[in-house]
C-alpha cells in the first residue's frame, strides 16, 4: 500500500472515505450517498458528498497524499462533468494525484485485490465488472430506470409489490405487508411518501432490508425476491466472465454490497448459480470491501491506463 492515501467510496446510500498517513491511518468518515449525474444536472450534490466524507477525516497531511474516487453512476457523468468534479476535488482538497473509477472496479479491487476476475455489486443499484490483466468488462449498471438487475432496488420494488398485492388481494405476501405497515404507516400513504421522498430510488430500496428479515423468518414470497435477485447477479457475473475468459478457463468470481448482508439466502443461490453457468468458476467471499478496493487503486492507478466508463486518472 502507497505511504500515504486518501480513499472514497461514494454509493447511493452512503459516501465513505478513508485516509492512510502512516502510523495514523486508516481513518474513516461517512457523507450521505452520491446522485446520479446527468445533463449537467446532480454534479454540485455529488462533490458536496465527496468533500463533506473528507473533511469528515480532519486534518490532512502535507502535502495531501495521492487520492482515488469509486463513484456510483461513473459510466453515466460525461467528460465535462467528470472534469468539474476532478478539478473541484483536486482544488479544495490539495490533492494533485487522482482517479476516478466505477464503483464496479474499487468493489472488484476490494474484493479479489490484485487478482483477474469477476466481481458484482449490488448495493442501491448493480454493477459488474471483469478483469484481466489490463481489459476490462462491465456489465448492468445502467440504472434503476433500465435495469440494475438485483439491485437492493429491484429487490425494495419487489418486496413493495408484494405487499401492495397482498392489499388488494392479487396475491402477495401478509409478512411483506405488515413490514410495509410498520416502516411507512397506512398503506394509502405509502406512494406519497416514495413519490416524495428526496430520492425515490433510494427510498424503494430501504426497503430491501425488510425482506431479508422476511425471508430470514420463513416468508417464501421473501425468499423467492431473494432467489430472484440471487439470480440476475448470477447472470450478469457470468456474462461478464464470458466476454473475458475462455470457456472451461477457471474464472475467480466474487460479491460485493448491502444485498449481500442478506448472508446465505443471496450469497448461496449466487454460488450455485455462477457455478452452473461458469464451469470452472471458484466463487470467493471478498477479501474487503469497495472502501478498501479504492485504496488499493491509488497504488494500483499509475500502471492501469484510463478506460471509457471504468476509469479515469488526473495529475
Amino acid at each position: 500500500m502507497t505511504k500515504a492515501a486518501l480513499a472514497v467510496d461514494a454509493g447511493q446510500t452512503t459516501t465513505r472515505a478513508a485516509l492512510v498517513d502512516g502510523e495514523r491511518g486508516p481513518r474513516c468518515a461517512e457523507a450521505p450517498g452520491v446522485v446520479r449525474v446527468g445533463a449537467g444536472a446532480g454534479r454540485e450534490v455529488v462533490s458536496e458528498r465527496l468533500l463533506a466524507a473528507v473533511a469528515g477525516l480532519g486534518e490532512l497531511p502535507d502535502p495531501a497524499p495521492p487520492a482515488a474516487i469509486g463513484l456510483s453512476g461513473y459510466e453515466a457523468i460525461g467528460d465535462d462533468d467528470l472534469d468539474w468534479l476532478a478539478d473541484t476535488f483536486r482544488q479544495s482538497v490539495g490533492v494533485e494525484s487522482l482517479a476516478i473509477a466505477s464503483d464496479g472496479l474499487t468493489a472488484l479491487l476490494g474484493a479479489i485485490g490484485r487478482r483477474d476476475g469477476v466481481v458484482v455489486a449490488g448495493g442501491t443499484g448493480t454493477a459488474c465488472l471483469a478483469r484481466r490483466g489490463d481489459r476490462f468488462a462491465k456489465v448492468d449498471g445502467w440504472g434503476s430506470l433500465l435495469s440494475d438487475a438485483g439491485s437492493g432496488f429491484a429487490i425494495g420494488r419487489a418486496g413493495l409489490d408484494g405487499a401492495l398485492r397482498e392489499y388488494d388481494g392479487r396475491g402477495g405476501s401478509a409478512a411483506l405487508l405488515d413490514a410495509a405497515k410498520e416502516r411507512f404507516g397506512s398503506i394509502e400513504r405509502l406512494p406519497e411518501q416514495i413519490y416524495s421522498a428526496p430520492v425515490p430510488t433510494r427510498a424503494v430500496a430501504s426497503f430491501a432490508s425488510e425482506v431479508g428479515r422476511a425471508a430470514e423468518d420463513g416468508d417464501e414470497h421473501s425468499r423467492t425476491i431473494l432467489a430472484d435477485a440471487a439470480r440476475e447477479l448470477a447472470i450478469s457475473a457470468s456474462a461478464a466472465a464470458g466476454r473475458l475468459f475462455e470457456p472451461g478457463e477457471p474464472v475467480v468470481v466474487s460479491y460485493a454490497g448491502a444485498v449481500f448482508r442478506a448472508g446465505g439466502l443471496i450469497a448461496e443461490p449466487f454460488r450455485r448459480e455462477v457455478e452452473a453457468r461458469v464451469a470452472a468458476a471458484q466463487v470467493v467471499e471478498p477479501e474487503g470491501d469497495p472502501l478498501a478496493g479504492a485504496l488499493l487503486l491509488v497504488e494500483l492507478a499509475p500502471e492501469l491506463r484510463d478506460e471509457p466508463g471504468i476509469l479515469r486518472k488526473f495529475s
